[in-house]
């Protein structure tokens, strides 16, 4: 666009330059902006997985962004839109509120005793919480002392950890494990880099001293429990032993390793969670002289056939780590063990024991339960741990659902004067139009009649509710249009205009005024630059249709504003089903589709102009797009064999 509206357009002047220039810039940024916000679109949409620090990277780029494009509109005419940085500011702050995640308040007691867990339970994480309510029910449980989240947070804060983690997290946008085990070895190698302050490592070496009890070896157990969930996440569990006393501060490091892991970031990202707002918890337990030790799950998959009155209920297990020896037994009340195998250490009194343990902690905590247990050399059962089975399916609120609206949601309309206001702004996408719109309008009263232009603007309607107002360059018209305001697609002369009104005006039912077409267009001979707007639809077009087929391209772009997610992307995904048979090259990203197509014979881009001209028809007549993927690509094939 800006290689054919040059200087020479415009009569000499230092206050119209410094205009042109700040359209310029305007424009650029404006192509930046819609592509971070269509990023950020494919994480909300569910399109794409990525760390939350990086959506929080890209609305702080965002918003920066934006804040250059208005103070280009501004530099354009500082009079009009003197207060447009208030709405500004009022929106951005609402979307920093959003994306920020807070850095953690970190506060005493950074370790206490397993019976205090129940009073410190987010500092304790859902390992250490849930023993101890175990053992406040009576249920005997090997002891421990925990040493609390706000350690591991204060470690973070202390060895200044925040923005090289941060920085390293922004670039996850892809959950496949090559990826997460690259930024695995990464942040593993910051975390072990960091120091134990003097003062938190005393408290820690003097509780594992306490939890030691005298044997002087400890198991050190960690795990990670999001803010406000009383569940672990998956695939965040850690556990050492022996270790002894004096080594606990290099073990403890060793433990929260277990955060880094690239099964445990991709668990995380999953279930919806920053980094900063999953802390670890670690519990420290003496190590004891046993009998035998395993885990049991009081809800337990097996393939193995059950009796018929077992079958609705299901069974659990008890399993043994001496000699991974599996005992099956049933759910009903009357404990009835349903398989064992030939040989194992464990009683059948220390089975049926185990397995009413672990039905009280289900009982309890009103969820199955995965149990440690030991039995010590007088054959006493204790339970070392509890993790519940978290329910299938369920996710933390995907805080990207909230915040989209503040970034992605499109508000206001040119077609609607009193919606179209800085004021009626409600996200940033509603200011990345508003300038767009405001912008070209600019430009577009310097060659109004009152302007300094040399042919004018026109006002081009049709009998469809399509309203251009056309800026021509050199030779676009015909001269039937010399000294007319008005004028109508007849007195068109330049060939890509004239290709794409062939689709665009062509007949069709569904034309109504609540998807009528406004827009600019900037043309000459050979050359057409057209923005138009439908609905909350925004549709670009830039191209040359010129005897010198090196000259020619086809670049549109289509930005949407309206309907549920799922509409939204059926809508790119028609688009790109209509367009990549016709030779285009496509991408999309969210709610924004690019095409291109390079160098090719005159006859050949008017054909595909009037293809993007039918496309656009389509879309602005057919208001919302189906949802289903398989009625979209019918309807692609439809609206394809209708070309001819």
């Amino acid at each position: 666009m800006f290689s054919h509206w040059t200087y020479e357009t415009f009569p000499p002047g230092r206050l119209l330059r410094r205009r042109y220039n700040s359209f310029q810039t305007l424009i650029g940024l404006e192509e930046e902006c819609l592509t971070i916000i269509s990023r950020i679109e494919d994480i909300g949409f569910g399109q794409v997985q990525a760390d939350w620090a990086y959506l929080e990277h890209l609305s702080t780029e965002l918003g920066l962004k934006v804040r250059s494009m208005l103070e280009q509109l501004q530099e354009m005419n500082p009079v009009r839109f003197m207060d447009i940085m208030d709405y500004y500011n009022k929106i951005n702050f609402y979307v920093r509120m959003a994306v920020t995640v807070p850095d953690p308040e970190i506060s005493k007691p950074f370790t206490f005793a397993l019976e205090d867990a129940v009073d410190f339970e987010t500092k304790a994480g859902a390992y250490g919480a849930n023993l101890a309510r175990l053992k406040e029910d009576g249920i005997p449980v090997l002891d421990a002392m925990i040493i609390g989240a706000d350690v591991y947070n204060y470690f973070i804060e202390a060895n200044n950890l925040r923005i090289e983690i941060d920085s390293i997290l922004q670039s996850v946008t892809s959950l496949e494990m090559t990826d997460l085990r690259a930024t695995s070895a990464r942040l593993r190698e910051i975390f072990m880099s960091g120091t134990m302050p003097d003062a938190i490592a005393n408290e820690v070496e003097i509780a594992a001293l306490e939890a030691s009890r005298g044997s002087g070896n400890l198991t050190v157990s960690s795990g990670v429990t999001p803010e406000g969930n009383s569940y672990p996440l998956p695939e965040n569990r850690c556990i050492i032993t022996p270790v002894p006393a004096q080594n606990i501060v290099e073990a403890w490091k060793k433990a929260a390793l277990c955060k880094f892991t690239p099964e445990s970031i991709k668990a995380r990202i999953e279930m919806g969670y920053a980094d900063r707002e999953s802390p670890v918890a670690v519990l420290i337990q003496p190590v004891k002289d046993v009998h035998d030790s395993g885990f049991m799950e009081t809800l337990h998959q097996t393939d193995a056939e059950l009796p018929p009155k077992d079958r609705d209920i299901g069974c659990s297990a008890i399993i043994s780590n001496k000699n991974k020896a599996e005992f099956l037994i049933s759910r009903r009340k009357q404990q009835r063990v349903l398989s064992k195998p030939d040989s194992s250490v464990l009683s059948s009194h220390s089975v049926k024991t185990i397995a009413s343990l672990g039905r009280q902690a289900e009982e309890l905590f009103g969820s199955p339960q995965k149990c440690g247990w030991i039995t010590d050399m007088r054959n006493r059962v204790m339970v070392t741990s509890v993790s519940p089975h978290p329910p299938k399916n369920i996710k933390e609120v995907n805080r990207i659902k909230r915040t989209l609206p503040f970034i992605a949601n499109l508000n206001i309309s040119p077609r609607n004067n009193e919606m179209f206001l800085p004021e009626k702004s409600r996200s940033i996408y509603d200011l990345v139009r508003f300038a767009n719109e405001k912008g070209i309008e600019e430009m577009f009263s310097l060659v109004s009649k009152k302007g300094l232009g040399l042919d004018g603007s026109k006002h081009l309607k049709a009998r469809q509710p399509i309203s251009l107002t056309v800026l021509n360059l050199a030779d676009a018209l015909f001269t039937t249009a010399a000294g007319k305001l008005d004028i109508s697609p007849d007195d068109i002369k330049s060939a890509p205009m004239w290709a794409m009104w062939f689709g665009l005006g062509a007949e069709r039912s569904g034309w109504n005024e609540d998807n009528a077409i406004d827009g600019y267009a900037i043309l000459s001979r050979t050359y057409m630059n057209i923005t138009l707007k439908s609905e909350k639809d925004l549709t670009e077009v830039d191209a040359v249709c010129d005897p010198e087929t090196e000259k020619n391209h086809i670049h549109f772009r289509f930005k949407g504003g309206s309907g549920t997610p799922q509409q939204r992307l059926s809508r790119i995904r028609f688009i790109e089903m209509a367009l990549k048979p016709q030779g285009f090259d496509v991408k999309s990203q969210g709610d924004l589709i690019e095409a291109r197509f390079g160098q090719a014979r005159e006859a050949e881009i008017q054909k595909l102009l009037a293809t993007i001209g039918h496309v656009t028809a389509h879309i602005a007549t057919h208001h919302p797009m189906v949802e289903d993927h398989q009625q979209v690509a019918e309807e692609a094939s439809r609206f394809i064999a209708g070309l001819g």
